[in-house]
């Protein structure tokens, strides 16, 4: 069953990204380069659509549905129109967020499913949240949402990312007890292959697309409820625990943070556009966007298998817990120096830290690309 959602999932991907490029033409979804937009030509902004009528496609055909995969169905197509909309007219932040609120809140009640105990985090108990469940989990999707939407700024960072999230859900969840949260990450998975593919320009592709907020929203609202499947329902329900949930996002979630606090003490809104996320830093440090992405698909890579080796060897909640933090303020103490830091610098970083011949080859190597 699974091959067979696999192949649909692909196959109506590919399908649809063929068939929406003329469309977005006459849609006036296009991706502009303009201000920060660096890119050339105007790209048609038909990812999200298209990995969307996959995933869609392969759910309704392979999977066998019930009210908990219909409603999460219903919920990603009211995201993906938002996405659409906002691609199309530039939609306010009040209205991106109101209407992300609504539709998380019903997913929420669709689903039956909230963030109620976040486990033993701190070392004194389980956290349970009680009638707080609700305004956390909207905030914390939110704020998976928002992550992933930030994260997309160059080409095949979001979907190299979000495919490694996709793989570890793959690999922490059960077909006995969780077979449909495994067929949907499944699903995400192939129809990330011909989106990549198309984005980067491998062929057969010749023209590149890109994912739009239709795309980037859809993942975050997806992957916020698999892990929320996951993690919540009871011991005997879970696939894994809420902190392991922490590693998987870990990249895009320390991204978000770190420019949040950034603006915010520099008295700019959260939400304004600016050149101040991780691959941009690296970019301006005189890396490649080739180097960059996959510098950063690595940390991913890295990241989120501390998660998954921890939950396979039941380290404590705690110890995982206060290792993400000590992880993410060594995040912020190694990427502080680079907010100031000039085109180029990167490669006098390296000389005046004598760093080893093979890293050197390697910036050498992709650097200039």
């Amino acid at each position: 069953m699974l091959i067979l959602s696999l192949i649909t999932s692909l196959c109506a991907t590919w399908i649809a990204l063929h068939l929406l490029k003329p469309v977005a033409h006459r849609a006036r979804l296009l991706d502009i380069p303009q201000g920060r937009k660096q890119h050339v030509g105007a790209v048609p902004l038909i990812g999200g659509m298209s990995i969307f009528i996959g995933v869609a496609s392969a759910v309704i055909l392979t999977l066998p549905t019930d009210a908990v995969l219909s409603t999460w169905l219903l919920c990603s197509l009211g995201i993906v129109l938002l996405g659409v909309a906002d691609d199309a007219e530039d939609l306010s932040v009040k209205l991106r967020i109101t209407m992300q609120i609504l539709l998380t809140l019903a997913l929420c009640i669709g689903t039956d499913l909230s963030l109620e105990n976040l486990g033993d985090l701190l070392g004194l108990g389980k956290i349970d949240l009680g009638v707080f469940s609700y305004p956390f989990t909207i905030l914390i999707v939110l704020g998976i949402i928002n992550a992933f939407n930030m994260i997309d700024g160059i080409d095949g960072l979001l979907g190299s990312v979000a495919m490694v999230l996709f793989l570890s859900l793959v690999m922490l969840f059960s077909p006995s007890s969780h077979p449909a949260e495994l067929g949907v990450s499944v699903i995400f998975i192939a129809a990330l292959i011909p989106y990549l593919l198309n984005n980067l320009v491998l062929p057969p592709f010749k023209q590149k697309i890109f994912m739009g907020d239709a795309g980037s929203m859809l993942i975050g609202l997806s992957v916020s409820w698999l892990l929320i499947e996951g993690t919540q329902g009871g011991s005997a329900n879970t696939a894994f625990r809420p902190v392991t949930a922490l590693w998987l996002i870990a990249l895009p979630l320390m991204d978000m943070v770190r420019v949040i606090l950034v603006r915010l003490r520099d008295r700019r809104s959260p939400f304004a556009a600016g050149r101040d996320h991780l691959h941009h830093l690296l970019l301006e440090m005189g890396m490649s966007k080739c180097a960059t992405m996959l510098t950063m698909a690595t940390v991913a890579v890295l990241l989120a298998s501390v998660g998954i080796v921890t939950e396979h060897l039941q380290t404590s909640e705690s110890y995982m817990f206060y290792g993400f933090l000590l992880t993410f303020l060594a995040y912020l103490l190694i990427v502080a120096p680079l907010v100031n830091a000039e085109k180029g610098s990167l490669q006098r970083w390296m000389e005046e830290k004598s760093l080893t011949q093979t890293a050197r080859k390697i910036l050498a190597r992709y650097g200039n690309n």
